[in-house]
């Protein structure tokens, strides 16, 4: 089967964000009296999606859920500017678009920050479909985000590939009976140890090995 169609998840897989992200959750927990994960190891160690079972992991119960995250989403703006893309994404995804392929974004940042992201960087331009965290009603590791945008693609999702940071992706993924690509980055969410376990059709280090396993 042809792949006719790349998607991406977003954080730690095109934007360097995980300082952002664990700073904003560090003080949302602080403003409202939980302790979270004090470093980014442990944030790393700790995080999962979807992100409420990560919350209640920590301690927050479940009738403050919806508070927590709207804290989070105060807090966010402030550490949003040190947000990058990694260094080979606008390269490869131009290269990817120069073979034809389709592409798009599923992920669980909220969708307003991931628009804001993508626009700001300069890449949005590159993707048909970008779903964020507000435009499905469940989120990674369940299929349902990844199948919403391969039907707005017009394609079946055995006909894309789904490329992620986290174990959850995998999951999201097998689950869409999409191919899999785990990327290993120093800066992304999970180790590799946690992708392997999930057995990706693929696993790579850079966004770069995509343009050989994509190229049929």
């Amino acid at each position: 089967m042809q792949i006719k169609a790349i998607v991406f998840d977003a954080s730690g897989t095109l934007l360097d964000d995980i300082l952002t992200v664990w700073r904003a959750n560090l003080d949302a927990y602080t403003a409202l009296g939980f302790d979270g994960p004090k470093t980014l190891e442990d944030f790393k160690a700790a995080f999962r999606l979807p992100v409420t079972e990560f919350h209640m992991a920590n301690g927050v119960p479940p009738d403050m859920l919806r508070e927590i995250d709207d804290r989070f989403r105060e807090c966010y703006p402030r550490y949003a500017p040190d947000v990058e893309v990694f260094p080979e994404v606008e390269d490869v995804l131009g290269r990817l678009r120069g073979m034809g392929k389709t592409l798009a974004v599923v992920s669980n940042i909220p969708s307003l920050f991931l628009r804001e992201h993508l626009g700001k960087l300069g890449i949005d331009g590159y993707f048909d479909v970008i779903t964020g965290q507000d435009d499905c009603d469940e989120q990674k590791p369940s299929p349902k985000p990844i199948l919403a945008t391969v039907e707005k693609l017009k394609i079946e999702a055995r006909e894309a590939i789904y490329v992620g940071d986290m174990e959850e992706d995998i999951i999201a993924g097998k689950r869409a009976n999409a191919l899999t690509a785990g990327i290993v980055r120093e800066r992304g969410y999970h180790p590799r140890w946690r992708l392997e376990r999930q057995s990706p059709d693929f696993l790579i280090s850079d966004l770069s090995e995509l343009l050989v396993n994509c190229s049929g």
